[in-house]
């Protein structure tokens, strides 16, 4: 029987199964990008940007795409390749944007972008704890609606504090450093995420994208059964972020009232991939 064949909660359990075999998986921290870590994604969609998946993240990437021949999942979505968690997204029925209003959704993202990153703090190691977030398990959900604000069903994989990716669990990660080896993403993981931020800098190619139909955000909230792997965010955001993302959201609904719509907090996620 393949796994197309077998019922969502053995998928869950299957792939739960895998990401805990060791060597185990580390603990990391996802990082907002330094330059632009709120941008307008296509369709209209607001997302929160890391810099790229650290190598615990790959390594569990990985280790599902290596089991696929028995998986048999579907081929992974772009989407799923360049780190993110999506904020909101455009209500059904609104207008599209015309370029001076893209201009200004854009500086609002610019500006709370520069307050995410310019954490206020007394030292260079709370200012970093100011904007990462840990992520120190793993979630396998079988979903109601995509944007995961309901589920049927989930199965949580816990990280391993204290392995590097690259160790057998000899290694510990040192609290408060950031530039560490389970966290910095590779350079390829970072040219990947800059890649996808820089179209936005050509606005006669980019707001067809943002205006384009789709991803309303009452596609996110319909009935729509499926399931993913992803590192739920919500409970571990640091306080200067949380603060700063409610900020931008008020920002936002100022300046563009009724335009969108915001996911609920406690669903919030970055998603590795697809377990369809």
């Amino acid at each position: 029987m393949t796994m197309r064949e077998c019922s969502p909660s053995t998928t869950l359990e299957t792939v739960s199964h895998i990401l805990s075999q060791a060597p185990s998986i580390a603990t990391c921290h996802l990082r907002p990008h330094p330059a632009c870590c709120l941008f307008v994604s296509w369709n209209g969609c607001i997302v929160l940007v890391y810099d790229g998946f650290p190598p615990p993240l790959v390594q569990a990437k990985t280790r599902i795409a290596d089991n696929n021949a028995a998986l048999h999942l579907t081929e992974e979505n772009f989407g799923s390749k360049w780190p993110k968690t999506t904020l909101g997204a455009v209500n059904d029925g609104a207008d599209d944007l015309s370029p001076e209003h893209f201009q200004r959704l854009r500086d609002i993202c610019d500006r709370y972008s520069k307050r995410i990153i310019e954490a206020p703090a007394s030292s260079d190691n709370v200012s970093k704890s100011n904007i990462i977030i840990e992520v120190a398990t793993l979630s396998m959900v079988e979903y109601q609606q995509r944007g995961l604000e309901r589920l049927y069903g989930r199965v949580d994989v816990p990280l391993d504090p204290y392995t590097s990716p690259h160790s057998h669990g000899d290694v510990k990660e040192e609290e408060g450093e950031e530039d560490n080896i389970n966290s910095k993403p590779a350079e390829e993981e970072q040219i990947r995420v800059n890649s996808v931020i820089s179209e936005w800098n050509d606005v006669q190619t980019y707001l067809p994208r943002v205006n384009a139909l789709g991803s309303r955000i009452g596609s996110y909230r319909q009935e729509s059964r499926g399931c993913t792997c992803v590192a739920f965010i919500g409970s571990t955001l640091p306080t200067h972020l949380r603060a700063c993302l409610s900020e931008f959201r008020d920002a936002v609904d100022e300046e563009f009232p009724g335009r969108y719509g915001w996911l609920d907090e406690t669903s919030l996620h970055c998603t590795l991939r697809s377990l369809d």
